[in-house]
């Protein structure tokens, strides 16, 4: 073989030392190139490989798709200016080459379960959903990650990247709901100025990943359950469908409710809870992600004193109260991220965490009617409990919540009517079907199927605009903006409401409007619901900043 010049000699070397063991890998684009090593300082380095692994939730042994065989997947710690690198490995076995029947959409019926790409939700980094990474080519086509290939992630944060809580999941269409409903999906932290307010740093630093594996039987291997769907067969055949035979819900990969589907009447069991045990007075920070692939939640905590203080990555500007009664419930629609500062009261108690019962249909994971069995009655969304905090009888003084919060200096100033460049109302929508998607309904954007290679919107970068979402159906649908975080200005449940987002709670016939700067970066992304069934059945639009 060629002796290698100093240069590719000093370049491999480079990615060894960084725990990359060779030089070439796929790229977005499909071809291979030689990557430059990253610099040792502000630099961050991370490898998720995606394979089967086994588990036992409440009794049930089950295989599913995860990253390095954890449940959720690796924390990615990073910082604003920083490099951020992620190789993405996949080690699933390979998708069956399955052709749709005619008259049936392919790209917009589940399929593809093996194939992957990785989404960093909510950092405002480059586009990363088409290949090459970063591109603006209008026709250019999702990254898919096959069995066998890896792929390089290089991002570059800003150095004025909001510093919270942001998540990793896999986003090739089609995938997307099988995939992130099996485990696969992380925490990102981005450290920074909010993490330096004495008071913040003083308080004890929790994360609570809150997930829903759902499984049927015989379908992870024998005698294992599993969720491995057949490309392009209807529910009844051993296709996709909403809903498995159990259901899950996790809070950092241990069970807290169990659905079982398996009778004509759904049931829900309430399993044990984690718990937090704090002194009297003291403070805890505690981040929670809604990583579900469908489960809207309201969160509520009695007889503590909670302070919102962060909503998808970005942190207000002063400590709200939060969580205290119905009224004051927190939304957690799915992709959501809250941060909270909770104080435990100067007295011995015991409070539970819960997800309120709400009256909200939605065609996705949890069933329209389910018995709960703690609660012996029909409903919707029956209460579900997430964690116990738990307060002894002895303590070392009340800890103190800050008065104010750093300004995030990405987002802020807020966007002026005077900046506002043009105006779009995209209009979300549901229709039954029993042609072009075989699940039986069609989750439309402006009333269309999603087409990989068209462009939806095409905004000017350095603008701002104002979007309404208008969702003119039944169902709750949480609405998700990639790239940029965004301004919402009018929401229905409250008239004052005015927050940064990523991703924003639409509830059923109703608007919600909100703002954007287009900033840092051009490229070709997505906007979309993050409920993932309806997502992989075509609710995803595509736009090109340009």
């Amino acid at each position: 073989m060629p002796k290698p010049s100093r240069r590719q000699f000093l370049m491999r070397s480079a990615q060894m030392i960084g725990g990359i063991t060779s030089s070439r890998f796929m790229t977005a684009g499909g071809l291979n190139r030689e990557y430059a090593p990253l610099p040792a300082e502000r630099s961050d380095r991370y490898t998720l490989t995606a394979s089967f692994s086994d588990r036992v939730l409440a009794g049930y042994p089950i295989r599913t798709r995860t990253y390095n065989g954890s449940f959720p997947g690796p924390l990615i710690v990073t910082r604003p200016g920083h490099a951020l690198r992620v190789l993405v490995k996949n080690e699933l076995p390979p998708d069956p080459v399955i052709k749709p029947p005619a008259g049936i959409d392919p790209d917009n019926n589940p399929h593809v379960f093996n194939t992957t790409a990785l989404h960093f939700h909510g950092l405002q980094v480059k586009p990363h959903l088409f290949g090459p990474l970063g591109t603006s080519d209008p026709s250019a086509r999702m990254v898919a990650i096959k069995s066998g290939e890896s792929l390089v992630y290089d991002l570059q944060l800003p150095d004025d990247h909001p510093s919270g809580l942001y998540w990793y999941h896999p986003h090739h269409h089609g995938s997307a709901t099988v995939q992130v409903a099996g485990g696969m999906a992380g925490i990102i932290l981005v450290k920074g100025a909010i993490d330096e307010v004495p008071e913040i740093a003083a308080a004890r630093d929790a994360i609570l990943v809150v997930q829903n594996p759902k499984v049927n039987p015989n379908q992870g291997g024998a005698g294992r359950w599993g969720w491995d769907p057949v490309p392009y067969k209807a529910p009844d055949e051993g296709g996709f469908s909403f809903q498995t035979a159990l259901e899950f819900l996790t809070v950092n990969g241990k069970p807290v409710l169990v659905i079982d589907r398996r009778k004509p009447i759904p049931r829900a069991s309430q399993l044990s809870l984690p718990v937090y045990r704090m002194r009297p007075g003291e403070v805890m920070r505690l981040r929670v992600l809604n990583g579900t692939d469908g489960i809207p939640m309201q969160l509520l905590l009695p007889d503590f004193e909670t302070y919102l203080i962060a909503q998808d990555g970005i942190n207000l500007l002063k400590p709200e109260e939060a969580c205290s009664s119905e009224k004051s419930a927190s939304r957690l629609a799915p992709g959501n991220r809250l941060e909270f500062l909770i104080r435990a009261p100067e007295r011995p108690v015991r409070s539970t965490l819960t997800a309120i019962a709400h009256s909200s249909p939605m065609t996705g994971s949890m069933p329209q009617m389910m018995l709960s069995e703690s609660m012996g009655e029909m409903m919707d969304h029956p209460a579900m409990g997430l964690a116990q905090f738990i307060v002894g009888d002895t303590g070392s003084g009340k800890m103190a919540i800050p008065s104010s919060l750093p300004t995030p200096l990405r987002e802020y100033p807020l966007i002026d009517d005077s900046e506002i460049r043009a105006r779009r109302t995209i209009v979300l929508s549901m229709k039954k079907t029993n042609r072009r998607i075989l699940t039986g309904y069609e989750f439309l954007i402006d009333n269309r199927l999603y087409e990989e290679t068209r462009i939806d919107a095409n905004p000017r970068l350095g603008t701002a605009e104002e979007w309404t979402i208008d969702n003119q159906s039944d169902g709750i649908h949480p609405f998700h903006v990639h790239v940029n975080s965004f301004e919402v200005v009018s929401a229905p449940w409250d008239e004052t409401y005015h927050r940064l987002h990523d991703t924003i709670w639409v509830p059923p016939f109703s608007k919600v409007k909100l703002r954007m700067r287009f900033k840092t970066w051009k490229g070709k992304s997505v906007y979309h619901c993050h409920v993932l069934p309806h997502e992989d059945t075509a609710m995803i639009q595509n736009f090109l900043v340009s």
